[in-house]
């Protein structure tokens, strides 16, 4: 009977820490951001994590992975790890580029998306005499 009680014990701890610790292991961070972030520093990713309007990378790569891929993601960040530039790339040409500026207090001010100007180049076209 005592042998039993102690594997009953044993058995409920388990379940309790389990229940108690599950939540925590199952959570996902909001974002995958880079480990240590320097200001004015190009992060990589083939990962783009969308907190509207923000556009920030999910897990960190290194260029030489990112490189070789269709599409692949650049943020720069400010002294305060906030992301102040992300470039999206797809066959090593910039498609897109979002800059944010912020307020003192962290609140956004700015947004401003740029797709890249290329120039038109007049095509001549055979005349019809």
């Amino acid at each position: 009977m005592n042998r039993l009680n102690s594997v009953f014990l044993s058995l409920r701890a388990a379940l309790a820490a389990g229940l108690v610790l599950a939540p925590c292991a199952l959570a996902a961070p909001a974002s995958a951001r880079p480990e240590t972030i320097r200001a004015g520093v190009s992060y990589y990713s083939d990962e783009l994590v969308e907190s509207d309007p923000v556009r920030d990378i999910g897990v960190e790569r290194n260029y030489e992975e990112v490189f070789k891929l269709y599409s692949y993601y650049e943020v720069l960040y400010d002294e305060s790890e906030r992301v102040v530039r992300c470039l999206e790339y797809k066959r090593g040409d910039v498609v897109r580029e979002d800059t944010y500026r912020y307020a003192a207090d962290g609140l956004l001010l700015e947004h401003v998306t740029v797709p890249p100007i290329k120039e038109v180049k007049p095509v001549s076209l055979p005349s019809s005499d």
